[in-house]
Parts: structure tokens; sequence; C-alpha cells
């Protein structure tokens, strides 16, 4: 009961939370913003074939499968004045956002389909790799910031509300920027150098005011294969990355798919409708489910927002092709949507505190390196499928007008392939065992042993200026 007690007065001030958040944003907006819209780009602007952009992103897989392991055992392993994470996102800032600009400047001439494959591959390798190390940073803080299912909640919120400010970017600013005309407006070629210095110049400043568990850099150096073999032990991990697969197979075909569904589908006076809708329906999805998670906790909340978006997708592919009924599934997916954003990282870091009951370290990175052998290649699969179902339902790169049969490959490939895989994801989150009363005591548990950690940490630092 006492450990309950302690657990339930944690508190993370509101300074932390913010510094957090903002560094975060600039993230989001790095990553998410060049996912979500590279391959539209390279396809409707460029002219890119649609066949050797599903092999660009197929041949990425390899690469990004394997580079984030590789990346958070150093990060874990890193030992600094200013931390663990710091020294990454401060140092790393200036080449994301330039890698970032590289995504939208293609040396290749546009037509000119080998170049722009070997410009696409290189610009996937470039920002993925900043983002590998400096994204493995914010992956592993929410979890090194906050013990209790509340406290992550709210922390969850402040995530949630950066991720809702940066969807809004990523649905509206790639509407102006790349849709309603043929080429490009004047102003893109500033836009895209200013979010790319924007976002790095707000990661470095930032970097100053992230809070971490400096105690943490007191764990002896842990070997690479030996910190892999080690996650073999966490079962409750392994279980999660089944549900969680399907979900990260639905984000990229959404994102990509949004532009092609706004370019080809939906009529100019309707679409901030739709994005309207979607936006209600997450500020609705957040009230709910922050309300809730406590009551409902973390599993049962994803499992009712998975089943809200799987409702909304499967409307949206019956009603898709009429534009003025659009908005409805819209709001309807977009209060799932927000839900599983709270709850989502709620259930994976139970995961890893899972990890810290069976090896005593607090082990994020690892595991947010482990986490991208799903994640990362997930992306690509997402993305070829896309693709694949696009060409084989004679979908024609930068014609206008579309045949019917091609539109209803896209409605097929943006809405009832993702309700498929959501569908998948809720069957099998099922089996997810951290959760109840049991897990609740585990969880003060575990808050109690970072006290100790903390207080072993302020006597080591004191024992060493003591010494000086």
């Amino acid at each position: 009961m006492e450990k309950e007690e302690i657990l339930a007065k944690e508190n993370i001030s509101l300074k932390t939370k913010i510094n957090y958040s903002l560094g975060l944003f600039a993230n989001g907006i790095l990553n998410g913003f060049v996912f979500a819209n590279i391959t539209f780009f390279y396809n409707q602007k460029l002219g890119a074939n649609s066949i050797l952009l599903g092999i660009g992103w197929l041949i990425f897989l390899f690469w990004n499968t394997i580079n984030d392991p590789i990346a958070s055992y150093i990060i874990d392993n890193t030992r600094t004045k200013i931390g663990r994470r710091k020294p990454y996102i401060r140092y790393g800032s200036i080449f994301y956002g330039l890698a970032f600009i590289f995504c939208f400047f293609p040396i290749a001439q546009p037509g000119d389909q080998i170049g722009l494959f070997i410009n696409f591959l290189a610009a996937l390798f470039l920002l993925d790799t900043m983002f590998t190390f400096i994204g493995a940073c914010f992956f592993s803080l929410p979890n090194e910031i906050a013990i209790s299912a509340q406290q992550r909640a709210s922390l969850g919120v402040y995530g949630a509300v950066i991720g809702f400010i940066n969807l809004i970017f990523i649905l509206v600013i790639p509407v102006l920027l790349f849709t309603g005309q043929e080429g490009l407006p004047s102003y893109f070629a500033p836009s895209i150098i200013i979010i790319g210095l924007g976002c790095s110049l707000l990661l470095f400043i930032s970097s100053y005011f992230i809070k971490e568990n400096m105690f943490a850099q007191l764990q002896p150096h842990e070997k690479f294969i030996e910190g892999l073999k080690l996650t073999l032990k966490n079962k409750p991990f392994w279980i999660y990355m089944i549900p969680a697969f399907f979900i990260y197979l639905v984000y990229p075909i959404f994102q990509t798919g949004f532009l092609y569904y706004v370019e080809y589908i939906l009529v100019d006076e309707v679409i901030f409708i739709f994005i309207l809708a979607l936006i209600f329906g997450i500020i609705i999805g957040l009230v709910l489910s922050l309300r809730n998670i406590a009551t409902w906790r973390p599993k049962k909340t994803m499992m009712i927002n998975l089943s809200i978006i799987i409702i909304g997708f499967l409307v949206l592919f019956i009603i898709g092709l009429n534009s003025i009924f659009s908005p409805i599934p819209a709001f309807i997916a977009g209060i799932g949507f927000a839900g599983s954003m709270v709850s989502n990282p709620v259930l994976l870091g139970d995961a890893i505190d899972n990890d810290e009951l069976i090896t005593g370290k607090r082990r994020e990175a690892i595991y947010g390196g482990v986490n991208a052998l799903v994640n990362k290649p997930a992306i690509s699969i997402s993305n070829l499928i896309f693709l694949s179902l696009l060409d084989i339902y004679g979908f024609v790169e930068g014609v206008q007008v579309q045949s019917e049969n091609a539109l209803n490959g896209l409605l097929i490939a943006f809405a009832l392939i993702p309700a498929v895989f959501l569908f998948l994801s809720l069957i099998s989150l099922k089996f997810f065992p951290l959760d109840g009363e049991q897990w609740e005591k585990k969880k003060s548990e575990i808050f109690a042993l970072h006290q100790k950690k903390e207080k072993e940490y302020l006597e080591t630092i004191k024992k060493k200026k003591d010494q000086n």
C-alpha cells in the first residue's frame, strides 16, 4: 500500500513537459513530413515511376532494420557530462535539418528515372540515419521521465497534443505545397528551407532543457549481443510487438494516401472540411481517452480506440468516393486516432518497465532499436503495398483525371487495407499481459527502485565533489 501511495504522488513538472514537447515537435515535423510526402512528391511532382519507388522502399527496408539497434546500443552506452541522450539531440540537430532539406531538393532532374531512384534512396538513407539517433533519444525520454500510468498518460497528452499539431501541419501544409496545381508553387523552396532550419534550431535549443535520468550512467556498459539477448526474456514486449506491427503498417498508408485522396477524389470546397472534421474528432478523442485511461487502463483504452478507427476506415471505404460525406468517417477515425496516441506509448512504456524488473537496468534506447525492427520495416512494406495497389488498379502518374477503377484501387489502399490491419491488431492486443491490479503493484516497485537509484547517483556525485 505504501508503494502505491508513493507512485500515486509522482508529479512531473510543467517545465519538463514543455521542453520535452518542443523537441518532440521538431523531431516529428522533420521525419513525419518526409515520410508522409516523399512518395507523392517523387511520384506525382517529379514523375518517378511507382514501381521503382516501391523497389526503393524495399531496399531501404534492410538499412532501416539494422541501423536502429546499432544506434540504440551506442546511445545507451554513451557517457557524457550532459547525459546519454542530449549530445545526439544537440549536435545532430543541424545535420537533421539539412537532410530534411535535401529530401525536397533532388539533384536529379524530373523524368530522369534512374537519377530520381538514386536520389530517392539517398534522401531516405540520410534522413533516416539522423532520425534514428535523435528519434531513439525521444523514444527513451518519456519512460525515464515518468513511471506511473497517470503521469505517463499526462506526458502522453503533451505528446498527443504535439502529435496533433504535427498532424495538422503534415496534413495542411502539404496540401498547399503539393496539390491543386501542376508543378510546385513559388513559395515551395523557401517554405522547405524555413521548416528544415527552424526545426533544427528548435531541437538544438530544447536540448539544453530536456531532463534525463543521470543515474542511468552508473550502469555498467552492456555488450551489443548481450543487450539484444536480454530483450528476448521480456515476453510481454514481444507480444506487444504483434499488434504494434499492424498499427505501424497503417500510419504510413494514411499519411501517404491522404495527398492522393485530396488530389484525386475530394473537391476543393470539401478538402478543409474533411481536415477540420478529422481535427475535431482528434480533440474529442484526446479528451475522452485522457479522462478514462485511469479507469479503463491502457490496454482497454487502446482496444476501444482501435475499434473506433476501424469503423471510420470502413465507412470511408463505403462512401469515400462521395466527397460531400467524406468528413463523417474522418471525424470517426479522428476520435480513435487520438485515443491511440495517448494509450499506445503507455503500453510500450509498460513493456519496457517490465524489462527493468527482469534486468534491474533502464534500457529504453535498446528497446527503441528493437521496436524499430518492427516499426521501420512496416514503413517500407506499407508504402510498397500502397504503390503496388495503385499500379494494379491502373493509377497513372501525373494524370489529373483517373479512371473509376484507379479511384476504387485508391480507396482499397487508403481505407480498406488499413481497416484489415487494425482488426488484426485489435485481436492480437487481447493477449497483452501487463494489465490489472497486479501490474500496478509491480509499477510501484519500479518507482521505489528509481528513487533508490537516484539517491545512489546523488551520493556518488557528492563523493566525487568531496574528493576534489
